[in-house]
């Protein structure tokens, strides 16, 4: 019986050099993507509290008109608040609105307003009945972000006369229908 020399293979696996390359190019990836991701967990921090306070306005707008009696939202130091005029107590619905905004500001005009009120046909009224205010116009939501994150993007929540709620995005032009007006 012959005995056949098999040829040698060579052992399966990595060598040192190319796994060397792996991690510096997968560094590279890393240290080029950080700032970009950054700019995403930034954006969607601010969207998620803006949605957040656009849904309470548009349930305090529904709920008026649902109801018909005047309804107001009302932001406070828990979040906000939809509750019904008549009955300042018997809170309709709340919400944190704190969703990611441990790093936001959110700033509202007029200064000091912290409440509009609508009536049963769901338009905005000129002064909030509980206190004689005068009704938040506008709501700036902006991150806390360190200088050069990239792709950063504050969003402005815009009360109409008519009681609508608007997202829009202040650093836009003009022209853009994200402008706000």
């Amino acid at each position: 019986m012959l005995n056949a020399v098999q040829p040698h293979r060579a052992a399966a696996g990595f060598t040192v050099i190319e796994v060397m390359i792996t991690v510096l190019v997968l560094s590279i990836l890393l240290v080029l993507g950080v700032p970009t991701m950054r700019g995403v967990v930034e954006n969607t921090r601010i969207r998620t509290a803006t949605e957040s306070y656009s849904y309470g306005l548009a349930l305090a707008r529904n709920e008026a008109v649902r109801l018909n009696t005047q309804v107001e939202f009302v932001i406070d130091a828990t979040g906000w608040q939809v509750r019904t005029v008549a009955n300042p107590g018997g809170v309709l619905h709340r919400g944190t609105g704190k969703e990611g905004t441990d790093k936001l500001t959110i700033t509202v005009t007029p200064n000091g307003a912290d409440r509009i009120t609508y009536n049963s046909f769901g338009t905005s009224l000129a002064t909030n009945p509980s206190d004689g205010s005068a009704p938040m116009t506008e709501i700036d939501f902006a991150s806390l972000v360190p200088p050069g994150v990239s792709g950063y993007r504050p969003l402005d929540l815009q009360l109409r006369a008519g009681g609508m709620a608007r997202v829009c995005d202040p650093a836009v032009s003009s022209t853009d229908p994200r402008a706000c007006l």
